[in-house]
């Protein structure tokens, strides 16, 4: 069973992919990050990372088992406490390549103190257990709520105290959790919502609907707050706006609807209406993300009109590269949502927003 999961969520082709942007991020970060002494390594930080760590693993399991081909593995004769067992292994090991890496990358060239890497890495399992607890069919309300108990609590002694003790916490955590998840079932119920959402933008529209777009943006809301709480000024500025623009749910809202491309195909009119109302969805999500930005950092970055300089380009950059990416190279030839979501063209707009905002922000005030 183990191999039917790593087959569907991680194979070597995706493990070079990963390789090959862990590179990338290492050989940029160490030219970007070159002897900062700023940042802090505190209960902030490790908040921080749980929260990114929280929305991406969220809605990455969410993207994997909205797949219906899931449902027909349990139809197998294999108990689903093994099913379940070997799923939630799957996404750990994917997560340790696409997530946890990158995370240990940065941590390193910043020269962390290793006990981070312990309390991020039993960070990361807690997480991951209750992502998965979130995305089942047959999970009562009353057993949910006991496993977002356990994982606060949890995190909290990880956070808080000695990765010793945040070890023996996590262990019971995922031993309770485990226990709590033996005869589940991992999906997602056939969403009826949109129909009784009354609003003309239809991405809007589908977007108060779907229940992952709007947790995953308050998952990058938060995070947003935390880069620019625990993170230096600039810096952390600089990070808030990269982290703005990662949205993968929100900016592959064609690519995945196959039935939404050919409906603009058969209908050029109607695909006209269609891009202007995703422009306009893209344009509002930017705007607000960016002037939240701007708010909570106002007095941070000195002279502070910049934010505003770097608000106004960076939501037209945004904008403006995000529709062009869906509408002209929209990802195709996918087997699931997961797929999608996952795909590296994800990182492209968050690395040009990074960019502009450290050129803007820090290279300004340098020179």
């Amino acid at each position: 069973m183990f191999k039917l999961f790593v087959k569907d969520l991680f194979d070597r082709q995706r493990l070079i992919k990963y390789l090959i942007y862990a590179i990338v991020v290492y050989v940029n970060l160490d030219i970007l990050l070159n002897n900062r002494q700023d940042i802090v390594f505190n209960e902030r930080f490790l908040i921080f990372v749980a929260f990114a760590l929280a929305g991406s693993i969220f809605y990455y399991i969410r993207g994997y088992v909205a797949n219906d081909r899931i449902l027909s593995y349990y139809a197998l004769p294999v108990s689903n406490q093994s099913i379940n067992r070997n799923v939630i292994l799957a996404i750990i090991i994917d997560t340790i390549f696409s997530k946890l890496v990158l995370v240990f990358i940065a941590l390193y060239l910043l020269k962390t103190p290793f006990h981070f890497y312990i309390k991020v890495t039993l960070i990361m399992l807690v997480i991951t257990f209750f992502a998965a607890a979130s995305n089942t069919l047959n999970l009562s309300i009353g057993k949910l709520l006991i496993i977002l108990a356990l994982t606060l609590l949890t995190l909290y002694v990880i956070i808080n105290y000695r990765f010793f003790y945040g070890g023996i916490a996590s262990l019971v955590d995922i031993a309770i959790v485990s226990a709590l998840l033996k005869n589940i079932y991992f999906s997602t119920r056939t969403n009826s919502k949109i129909n009784k959402v009354h609003i003309k933008n239809y991405f809007l529209k589908f977007a108060f609907a779907e229940s992952v777009y709007i947790i995953n943006s308050l998952a990058i809301i938060i995070m947003i707050f935390f880069a620019s709480l625990a993170l230096p000024g600039d810096i952390g500025v600089v990070i808030a706006c990269a982290v703005g623009a990662i949205n993968a749910p929100l900016l592959t809202m064609f690519s995945s609807s196959e039935d939404l491309r050919n409906y603009g195909k058969m209908f050029p009119n109607t695909k006209a209406s269609l891009q202007k109302d995703y422009i306009k969805v893209l344009a509002l999500y930017f705007l607000i993300i960016n002037a939240m930005i701007v708010v909570i950092n106002f007095n941070k970055i000195d002279p502070s009109y910049l934010l505003i300089v770097n608000m106004v380009i960076v939501t037209i950059v945004e904008v403006f590269v995000s529709h062009k990416l869906e509408s002209l190279k929209p990802i195709a030839n996918t087997k699931t949502q997961n797929e999608i979501w996952k795909h590296p063209r994800k990182y492209i707009l968050p690395i040009i927003v990074f960019v502009i905002s450290f050129l803007l922000l820090i290279m300004c005030n340098t020179f």
